[in-house]
């Protein structure tokens, strides 16, 4: 629109009113009304003529104008507006200079549970503000980005993922497991099952980790035992000495697993087996004290009716003739009241299945040591 030119309409009104006061006043008269004429015209001039600074994103423009609504200074200047855009407004002062800043919105992206959404957000705003206006929450343990006081930028692409945790409990079967005993005692190449064994049970309290509702870390919390399980006890046949002692560093074996050097052998004696459950202590365990710490009855350890042949602490070594059954190396620590039936010897074993499956056998016994 084309602007009035004041100052011309200014000339032709002082033109005007000085033709007719030439015709009605005196001259003195004519330049005292003049000066007022020229006055209230200034203040005229002055008045209508705002300047106005139009800032529009990252360009400026200056205009004059006599209009004082920004949104018709705005269509003068052909400066249009979009729905989302923001006008800051300042109104002209003492220097009628006036100011109008216009804020575009841009769109930044938003994804948050499972959906995107686009968001109009204005220059300055934080990831904050911009949550804090769309209604979104983020919680402490929540994952973004952005950081909150991030100033977001046009094209912005922000994501949230939720983090949740549950506990969750669940059985496990606890395996059962086997102890072998290699052994003589049966027959070589066939096993024993002298116990059975059975599977346990547990509780764990797991603790998961969810991002987006999908698990990403688990750990156990607790864990509580419903049921034990039992150790299956099975006797494996491959010839090997049912006895824990060795004594091989100081009474070797030769070639036909005997003894290389012995004080006397006794030969096809009667071997019986027998079992006590717990740390049973034989009746001359103290001899061996400080020897073999404190000798309990254990595979190895033997009881005879001749202690006068084999007094406590003797060392003995215990096999068939034939190899089939070798007890190793024993210690004497008990005796006992078997001689009635022909025992000489009572093999100490750690179950009472395998005395017995010992029965009574007729062995070597050779006499390495006594006290």
């Amino acid at each position: 629109m084309e602007k009035p030119d004041f100052n011309q309409w200014g000339r032709l009104a002082l033109r005007a009113g000085e033709a007719l006061l030439r015709c009605v006043f005196s001259s003195a008269t004519l330049i005292a009304l003049a000066a007022v004429a020229v006055c209230c015209l200034i203040f005229t001039v002055n008045y209508l003529n705002n300047v106005v600074y139009i800032l529009d994103g990252d360009s400026a423009t200056v205009t004059v104008t006599a209009e004082r609504d920004y949104l018709k200074i705005l269509a003068n200047e052909e400066i249009a507006l979009a729905p989302h855009d923001l006008v800051d407004y300042t109104p002209a002062g003492e220097g009628n200079f006036s100011q109008i800043a216009i804020s575009h919105p841009f769109e930044i992206t938003l994804t948050v549970d499972g959906g995107t959404e686009t968001f109009l957000s204005m220059e300055g705003d934080t990831v904050q503000e911009m949550l804090d206006q769309n209604g979104v929450e983020l919680r402490s343990a929540d994952k973004i980005t952005h950081p909150r006081a991030t100033v977001l930028m046009p094209g912005d692409d922000i994501t949230i993922v939720r983090v949740d945790s549950r506990r969750v409990e669940e059985e496990v079967v606890i395996p059962y497991e086997t102890d072998e005993e290699h052994t003589s005692l049966i027959t070589y190449g066939t096993t024993r099952t002298l116990q059975a064994g059975s599977n346990g049970l547990k509780k764990l309290t797991w603790e998961e980790v969810l991002e987006d509702g999908q698990v990403v870390d688990r750990y156990v919390v607790r864990e509580d035992i419903l049921s034990y399980p039992t150790t299956a006890q099975v006797l494996v046949g491959d010839g090997s000495a049912i006895s824990n002692f060795d004594f091989s560093d100081q009474y070797p074996l030769d070639e036909n697993g005997n003894p290389v050097s012995y004080i006397k052998v006794l030969r096809n004696q009667k071997a019986t087996g027998y079992h006590r459950s717990g740390n049973a202590w034989g009746a001359g365990y103290w001899t061996t004290k400080g020897q073999y710490g404190e000798t309990y009855c254990q595979e190895g350890t033997v009881a005879v009716v001749r202690l006068d042949e084999m007094p406590y602490g003797s060392k003995l070594y215990i096999k068939t003739p034939d190899n089939e059954f070798i007890y190793g190396y024993a210690v004497v620590n008990d005796t006992g009241e078997f001689a009635y039936n022909g025992v000489t010897v009572d093999l100490f074993y750690e179950s009472y299945a395998e005395s017995v499956l010992n029965g009574a056998r007729f062995v070597d016994i050779y006499i390495l040591e006594t006290p």
